[in-house]
């Protein structure tokens, strides 16, 4: 190392942007030559990145003859430059790593917390599949129903907050964040612990809004994270929460659904959800291990199935069926074009058992702009599953996303059946 004891400091919590940013511009050299191995090209092309946003930054604001000042200059934790001259008491505390999880990575889930002063927000991002740990995790898909966090009853007939009501979770994302190991705070508890701590610290950060975020594995954490943060009954920042999940396999099933799109007709929650077209992790799972079993029981052994039945096991109704949620952005490989849909809005005007999940919305939305003819010989491949995949699709729709909000997407999909405050 050029500079090892400034550039060790990387290893640090709190870590801040600045630390970053020098440390990517002294070391350079090497950390191209120890990343450039074909396995951390992700890497090596987000660290690049945030270095070469920095200096186009400072390159516009030089040609706008305004005064360009490092500490001046300051980005979120994607790396989105923007000057910050008008907002100069809050550029002293740079974006700031807060709390990396990742000392037992091999066991259990890994998060990061960051803190944005400029854009007032903190940040929850999760880490995907990595470890066999977390394919276990993935392959669990048992539907584990657990207490409806806003008391709804599973009555669509009786009244809303009669209480006494369930949500079916996929069973290995549920144990992920909830599970409990030595009787220590769970990890949802142990994250929520954090956030408060980073508001009883700096007072001013009471306003900023709470943002999550993951991709695979970490896109379905975020989505049953950013629920039951949204459904607190003292959130410890203001609502609406941000959901942004990319490639997420779904996450619940029917009532876990419904009970989403309640938080986001109140204005509690926004997500939007980043899918490749024919991802095949984004099309499961699609029912749970119990109705699997019964099913294929059914079709293969009869007498096996009427144990299964006179045991309570059968297959079971849209109880045990996975469905999607949230605000859809599908992306295409072919004339690099993209369609926004949003099943929800059937479900906020009274049809609790109108389908939650895109499947057959998406057959609709995708006969009427045409892609069904396109894209019907095309087979899912693992490599839509990749985030370079989604990168570049997502670089190639950048102009025609561009000017859309998410709260302006939900004024156009849902209209007056929801209450937006401003995202």
């Amino acid at each position: 190392l050029k500079d090892p004891d400034h550039s060790m400091q990387i290893l640090n919590l709190p870590l801040s942007l600045d630390t970053v940013l020098k440390t990517i511009s002294t070391e350079g050299e090497s950390l191209k030559e120890s990343l450039d191995d074909g396995e951390h090209e992700a890497t090596l092309s987000a660290l690049m990145s945030l270095v070469r946003r920095q200096q186009e930054m400072m390159t516009a604001m030089k040609e706008k003859n305004e005064s360009v000042d490092c500490s001046m200059v300051e980005c979120d934790l994607f790396g989105w430059f923007r000057g910050s001259h008008n907002t100069q008491e809050k550029v002293r505390e740079s974006s700031t790593i807060t709390a990396m999880a990742d000392e037992r990575s091999n066991e259990e889930l890994v998060y990061a917390v960051g803190v944005n002063p400029v854009e007032e927000r903190i940040t929850l991002i999760f880490r995907g599949s990595v470890t066999t740990t977390d394919f276990m995790t993935d392959a669990n898909i048992n539907m584990r129903h657990v207490p409806d966090p806003l008391g709804r009853s599973n009555d669509a007939d009786e009244e809303e907050d009669s209480g006494g009501s369930n949500i079916g979770i996929h069973q290995g994302f549920h144990e992920y964040l909830f599970g409990r190991s030595n009787e220590k705070l769970n990890k949802y508890e142990e994250i929520m612990q954090h956030i408060r701590q980073l508001v009883v610290e700096n007072p001013s950060r009471k306003t900023y809004k709470l943002y999550i975020t993951g991709h695979s594995l970490g896109g379905a954490l975020a989505t049953l994270f950013g629920f039951y943060a949204a459904a607190e009954d003292s959130p410890p920042l203001p609502l609406p929460v941000t959901l942004v999940s990319v490639a997420s396999p779904r996450v619940g099933n029917i009532d876990f659904a419904f009970a989403h799109t309640i938080l986001e007709s109140r204005g509690k929650l926004r997500h939007l959800r980043i899918a490749n077209h024919k991802d095949p992790v984004t099309l499961g799972p699609t029912v749970s291990s119990k109705r699997a079993l019964a099913l294929s029981a059914k079709v293969f052994s009869p007498l096996g199935y009427l144990a299964l039945k006179l045991t309570g096991n059968d297959e079971g109704g849209d109880e045990e069926v996975f469905y999607h949620t949230g605000m859809r952005i599908k992306l295409f490989k072919k004339d690099e074009s993209c369609v926004i849909s949003y099943s929800g809005a059937r479900m906020i005007s009274g049809s609790k058992k109108a389908p939650a999940t895109a499947d057959k919305d998406d057959d609709e939305v995708e006969k009427s702009t045409g892609w069904n003819k396109k894209e019907v010989s095309e087979l899912p491949l693992a490599s839509y599953h990749y985030g370079t995949t989604y990168s570049d699709r997502m670089v190639s729709v950048e102009s025609e996303l561009k000017g859309l909000t998410l709260n302006g997407l939900y004024q156009e999909k849902a209209g007056r059946l929801l209450q937006c405050p401003p995202v």
